[in-house]
């Protein structure tokens, strides 16, 4: 049995005059599990808020209907909701959203991801990255074509080579970690969904005290400060749980 502790979160646009294209999904027990996702849509096509919200809301659904043991279909599903957001409007015939979500359950973590959200567990006094960015960056490093550091000069860190959208191909991270390999001397864990306006200012300086860390209403509020004292440069969006296992 899984037993929700403590949540923080946050999701702010990067301007008050302007729309939020991150959506969010707080903790939620469905299943006999506790669900939570974060959607950022891809700015640089109309809808990108309604794509993001449209994976939102069909997620649960999905989830409840036991789409976990084919993620195939179910990122296909968000798919074919983005892709009917045309038929609303012809605007937003490339409509497009990343997407990152968990699935805890007596069993351990499910994670699906699309696109340059990020999860992260709690490792010691750190956070230990789990997803993997579907960014041209990250495609250089895998095929060893450019080392970090010679990557830091060069433009591309922010393109995505992935999203849930109509005309674009889908490529998707499906994990699971069991519960053996995340909890701590108390049966518990602490994991944190971030959108890459709110991890941007993680990695410049990836440390907060240990409490902080193991608190999530506390690391969101610093996170939140942190991002606000040095100026948002994007939508920014952060889910942290402690939870147990009972």
């Amino acid at each position: 049995m899984i037993e929700l502790l403590t949540c923080g979160l946050f999701s702010h646009s990067k301007d008050t005059r302007r729309e939020n294209q991150d959506t969010i999904l707080p903790p939620v027990f469905i299943n006999d599990g506790l669900l939570m996702a974060v959607a950022d849509g891809v700015g640089s096509y109309d809808g990108a808020q309604y794509a993001s919200q449209s994976a939102i809301k069909e997620l649960p659904d999905l989830v409840t209907k036991g789409n976990l043991q084919n993620m195939t279909d179910l990122f296909m599903s968000l798919k074919e909701g983005i892709s009917s957001l045309s038929s609303e409007n012809i605007k937003f015939s490339h409509a497009a959203t990343t997407l990152t979500f968990c699935f805890i359950d007596d069993n351990g973590l499910h994670i699906g991801h699309v696109g340059d959200c990020r999860l992260y567990v709690k490792d010691g006094s750190r956070l230990k990255q789990v997803t993997k960015d579907h960014t041209q960056h990250q495609k250089l490093l895998d095929e060893k074509i450019y080392s970090k550091n010679e990557l830091k000069f060069l433009p591309g860190k922010n393109t995505l080579t992935t999203a849930i959208a109509n005309a674009i191909p889908l490529d998707f991270q499906q994990t699971f970690i069991p519960h053996e390999e995340l909890l701590d001397e108390y049966d518990e864990c602490c994991v944190y969904l971030m959108s890459d306006g709110a991890h941007a200012f993680w990695d410049k300086r990836p440390r907060f005290s240990v409490n902080t860390i193991s608190n999530p209403a506390s690391f969101a509020a610093s996170l939140y400060k942190r991002i606000e004292r040095n100026g948002p440069v994007d939508d920014h969006s952060l889910i942290a749980i402690r939870y147990r296992v009972l």
